[in-house]
């Protein structure tokens, strides 16, 4: 009876982490969707309520690019790409508060 209850004990941390690094994953996506399709929008110079349905299908296509590639990465994995992708948005605002011209 002990070996079940360990069993289920590991197969319940196991299926809890793995929903984790799945939602992990989505959150990651959608945010690098909407980054790209924030960066489309300005750069084709839609006004404001245009091209929504392009809008959100670029969020589609990015998060199930990124679902894709992602596939085999563990939790690890994920986090030092979240934290890669922020290092580049700091830098990037950087860059943009010190340009000449801005």
């Amino acid at each position: 009876m002990s070996e079940m209850v360990d069993r289920m004990q590991a197969r319940f941390k196991k299926s809890s982490g793995d929903f984790f690094t799945f939602t992990l994953k989505v959150v990651t996506g959608l945010v690098v969707g909407l980054v790209l399709a924030l960066v489309l929008h300005e750069m084709l110079g839609h006004k404001e309520g245009e091209a929504t349905i392009t809008f959100y299908f670029v969020i589609a296509v990015v998060t199930a690019v990124f679902m894709r590639i992602s596939k085999n990465w563990t939790l690890p994995v994920v986090l030092v790409f979240d934290l890669v992708c922020i290092l580049i948005g700091i830098i990037l605002r950087l860059y943009i508060m010190v340009a000449p011209g801005a």
